[in-house]
């Protein structure tokens, strides 16, 4: 039977045994080891990680949202991966970080729309304990009488208290996008389910470069909100990114913690519509810089396109892979990574 080995972040290492063709989650599990997932179809990317040593193979009917050069180089989803014989695989996290995924409820408290696409809800979750997450995590959301899943990330950090700030970008088309123009409500309670993801702010004293677009800067603001309050901030540079100048939000969030946390530099970006006296004329990754790169933890959340595009210009400049934290939204109906497209 292959071996495999994981190796966390901060370099904890286990092994066991998968059997012939089983997917090394449900191996993992299997042996008593949990490891980060979600989707479990090869969706939602919450089981990624990177091969260290060995090869895996995939079932021909299974899905993967990696592209081909992901998966040449290495990446791997381990809800939808075999070990072809022994492989060592690295984990994006440490395994003492995870926190198991609980059902609870959230009672709408407010809806504000923010600029022309976005919606904040600010919520209380109900039962005996505050929810307990990392900044930058996400949870699960059943849209009232739609019958469907949707994910967002929480703008805040964690606390004592139960409020979630969560940002909502509406489509046309969205099944929660037309719950909350249509239905939604200040006391509506919505069942959910979480926390869920990798992608949370690390220990450390290294500088931050943060990218996000559209409403991937949910998790960034629940990042910087913990890091106001900690005594010693770090310094982080934040590109953010909209289509056009309506679609411009949480701007006085950010300047208040530019204020809040004297090491911050935000720089922002919109695709169409020309520059303005707050902004430049392009996309989040237009925003970089060959010297934002060395010596960062580096943090992307967006839509593929720009998260792909930002990790060509940090490979370009020398980024250190291991520093570099990725979510990426997916298509709505795939039920994670800070989807704001539902």
């Amino acid at each position: 039977m292959p071996n495999v080995t994981i190796v966390f972040a901060d370099g904890e290492r286990t092994a066991f045994n998968a059997r012939p063709g089983e997917m090394i989650l449900q191996a993992a599990r299997r042996n008593g080891l949990a490891l980060s997932s979600d989707c479990e179809v090869g969706d939602c990317q919450t089981c990624r990680c990177t091969i260290l040593q060995g090869a895996v193979e995939y079932d021909e009917f299974a899905t993967t949202s990696l592209t081909t050069q992901e998966m040449e180089s290495g990446e791997v989803l381990t809800c939808v991966a075999a070990a072809d014989g022994d492989v060592a695989l690295r984990m994006p996290y440490e395994r003492t970080r995870l926190l198991p995924a609980k059902p609870f409820s959230l009672r709408i408290e407010s809806l504000e729309r923010l600029g022309a696409s976005v919606v904040r809800l600010r919520g209380q979750t109900l039962g005996l304990k505050p929810l307990a997450f990392l900044s930058g995590q996400y949870i699960n959301l059943k849209v009232p009488g739609a019958g469907v899943t949707r994910s967002y990330s929480m703008a805040n950090p964690p606390s004592a208290e139960r409020s979630l700030e969560l940002l909502i970008r509406l489509l046309d088309d969205g099944a929660m996008s037309t719950y909350l123009r249509e239905r939604a409500a200040p006391g509506d309670q919505i069942e959910c389910e979480g926390p869920r993801g990798t992608f949370y702010l690390r220990e450390g004293a290294r500088p931050l470069l943060m990218v996000a677009g559209g409403t991937g800067l949910a998790p960034m603001l629940a990042m910087l909100r913990q890091m106001a309050n900690t005594p010693a901030p770090r310094d982080v540079t934040l590109c953010f990114g909209v289509n056009t100048p309506e679609d411009l939000f949480c701007i006085d969030d950010l300047s208040d913690l530019t204020t809040r946390l004297p090491g911050l530099a935000v720089r922002v970006a919109v695709a169409r519509g020309g520059a303005g006296s707050d902004w430049q004329a392009g996309y989040a990754t237009d925003l970089l810089a060959p010297e934002d790169v060395p010596g960062r933890d580096i943090y992307l959340c967006g839509p593929p396109p720009m998260t792909d595009a930002a990790r060509t210009f940090l490979a370009a400049h020398g980024a250190d892979p291991a520093a570099i934290f990725l979510e990426r939204f997916v298509a709505s109906g795939a039920p994670a990574l800070s989807s704001p497209t539902a």
